[in-house]
This record gives C-alpha cells, structure tokens and sequence, in this order.
C-alpha cells in the first residue's frame, strides 16, 4: 500500500459526529496524517469543515480526482513569517 497523496478521495469509516453533520460513509479530502495522532486531516468540502479521522478507506489508490485539484494545489500548512508584536491592549514588551 502506497502513502496516501493530498488531494486523494477517502471515505470515512467510523462514527464521527462533525457538528451534527454524521460523516461515517461520507468522502473527504485527505491532506495529511499527524505523526503524533496517527490521524488523517480530512476536508469535507460538503461542510466546509476539517476533522481528524483514524479509520478511512481510499476511493482509488494514489489518484487525485479532477474535483480534488484545485484545492490539492491551493492548500498550505499555516507558515509562521512574523515574530509574535501583539501582547494584548496595554501590555506592552
């Protein structure tokens, strides 16, 4: 079994409750596995949600549907370029 891709259609195959959207059986977008969790990130476009499944099943190994594209190219993990320079109002470092 090959490592799964960004973009790649998973279903998941749990019971996960994703603010009372039921997910179990529903397809996501897988974007990566936490290495500490051993769970996968998973987008849900059909709710504009995140969430982090354990048991998943791939729709087709390695392959990254055309409708997957687009948000395959266009998601990033948060990159920090700035020191923290806000300390709350009046506090001052």
């Amino acid at each position: 079994m090959s490592e799964m891709v960004l973009g790649e259609a998973v279903i998941v195959k749990q019971e996960y409750s994703l603010f009372d959207n039921e997910v179990e059986g529903e397809e996501g977008i897988f974007v990566r596995v936490d290495s500490t969790t051993n769970k996968s990130l998973v987008y849900f476009p059909q709710f504009g949600e995140w969430a982090e499944i354990e048991h998943l099943e791939r729709v087709e190994e390695g392959v990254i549907p055309e409708k997957n594209k687009s948000f395959a190219e266009n998601v990033r993990e948060l990159n920090y370029t700035m020191e923290r320079s806000f300390y709350g109002f009046g506090r001052k470092k």
